[in-house]
């Protein structure tokens, strides 16, 4: 018999042997809702390391996503499901952990230090560390980020579009132009010129995104990070830095494409160094 390890295995094994699963009625609801959870963490993660701070990670990304809050309820029960009946049938060893339901977060998004996405950097390949600091620099989401084409940038006005650019709308019409900073210049420079307009300049170069988490999870574990420690942790990371730097609100809802005040003031109040610049500068 296989040894159950992995999420892929125990999603499969549930599917297979809990009764409400494998002929409930809410079938294909749960396979969807497991798939999010797939999307997230990869087929490969570990059940073990399915701990209570990851799935709080894994309620923020889709809270960051704007996804209301009965949707990531549901979203996240297969998850808690499915660990309590490998539990019950002495599949795993580890007590699953409990989950609160959601309500409003008033939990703090976890970010990487400049320090730390440096040091990611130099510990990974070329291609993973270019994409890194792309996600650190522009606060894009793994599925923009792998989508970002060449004609998507535009080096002569130093900017680049996720989800579209101007004459060219998305079916939503939901795009936003993000400014190329400094560290990422000669990044895009490298992978844009002589490269063809509709090349993904970053997308064509892996399978798909969860080979992108099981790297970079590789990676965040050599440095001692905490599991729930995730890729998508950059984007806070995009985020906590601008509000360090006083960038508006409202301009960083622009930058990140949150539609909801509420989802940008969660970064505000994520880091002490912005209280304590804010009071330097009224008092000294």
């Amino acid at each position: 018999m296989t040894e159950i390890t992995t999420w892929k295995q125990g999603m499969d094994y549930t599917f297979k042997t809990r009764h409400s699963w494998k002929h409930g009625g809410g079938r294909t609801t749960t396979r969807i809702n497991c798939n999010h959870f797939t999307d997230f963490a990869g087929e490969d993660y570990p059940l073990v390391e399915i701990t209570r701070k990851f799935l709080k990670s894994y309620q923020q990304d889709c809270e960051d996503r704007e996804i209301p809050g009965s949707t990531i309820n549901r979203m996240t029960a297969p998850v808690t499901t499915a660990l309590s009946h490998l539990y019950d049938e002495e599949e795993i060893e580890f007590a699953p952990p409990k989950v609160k339901l959601y309500k409003e977060s008033q939990g703090r998004p976890w970010y990487f230090l400049k320090e730390e996405v440096d040091e990611l950097c130099s510990i990974t390949n070329e291609r993973l560390s270019e994409l890194i600091r792309f996600a650190s620099c522009t606060g894009g989401r793994m599925s923009e980020l792998l989508s970002v084409k060449a004609k998507d940038v535009d080096l002569d006005k130093n900017c680049l579009y996720f989800g579209g650019r101007p004459g060219f709308n998305t079916k939503n019409g939901d795009w936003r132009v993000v400014p190329i900073a400094t560290p990422i210049r000669k990044i895009l420079e490298k992978r844009v010129i002589g490269t063809h307009r509709d090349c993904c300049i970053f997308g064509d170069e892996w399978i798909d995104g969860g080979q992108v988490l099981r790297r970079f999870k590789i990676a965040t574990k050599q440095m001692g990070k905490e599991p729930h420690y995730v890729f998508h942790s950059l984007r806070h990371s995009f985020a906590t830095w601008n509000v360090e730097a006083g960038t508006p609100l409202r301009v960083l809802m622009d930058l990140g494409g949150w539609k909801k005040y509420e989802t940008v003031l969660r970064y505000a109040k994520s880091t002490d160094s912005a209280r304590d610049a804010a009071l330097a500068s009224v008092f000294s």
